[in-house]
């Protein structure tokens, strides 16, 4: 497996407190690691770097670790703008924006889904997110939940069902017949 050495680092984040400046960071400045396809191999000062098959020059820029996502709905369809300009006014999560997400989800076809999906993962993944959890919830149903999660697992191995997201309108006043089928035909599929 190559290996490469990323020198001049200005400000290198390790997240190991044994390093750096102390900090629960683990902040270097002046700094250099060397990767392989599969993680980081060492870290250290600029001075000390090892050689390696291929040298990369951060020329100076801060180099941090990827960021995870360990909450996302991202395989949904509808606007949720105005949604979350709601919740942040103090309505109910359940207050209307969220089942008409369910209702368009829903009505969506799986290559609409799957579209949708793929440009928030890119979103995200531009903005330095390396790994990605993605959530159901948007279905509430057997057969729609497991959609959601089929199309979730083309973009993330990282997949959590999470029927219970809202008591769907077609179980309104029947709570206690919505968690049984959660409990039962859904989880089983």
């Amino acid at each position: 497996m190559a290996t490469t050495v990323i020198t001049n680092i200005a400000e290198l984040t390790t997240n190991d407190a044994t390093l750096g400046d102390g900090s629960f960071l683990g902040r270097l400045v002046n700094a250099a690691l060397v990767v392989d396809d599969e993680e980081v191999l060492w870290v250290g000062m600029n001075e000390d770097a090892p050689d390696a098959d291929q040298l990369l020059d951060a020329a100076g820029r801060a180099v941090i670790p990827g960021f995870v996502d360990s909450h996302t709905h991202l395989v949904f369809a509808g606007e949720r703008s105005d949604e979350f300009e709601a919740r942040m006014a103090g309505v109910r999560y359940d207050g209307g924006g969220i089942l008409r997400t369910v209702e368009a989800t829903r009505a969506a076809s799986r290559s609409d889904l799957r579209a949708g999906t793929e440009r928030r993962v890119a979103e995200l993944f531009a903005g330095g997110v390396t790994t990605v959890e993605i959530k159901s919830g948007y279905e509430l149903t057997v057969g729609g939940e497991v959609r959601e999660l089929d199309v979730a697992r083309e973009f993330s191995d990282e997949v959590t069902w999470l029927g219970a997201h809202v008591v769907p309108p077609e179980y309104r006043g029947d709570r206690d017949g919505y968690v049984a089928l959660l409990a039962t035909s859904m989880l089983e599929a």
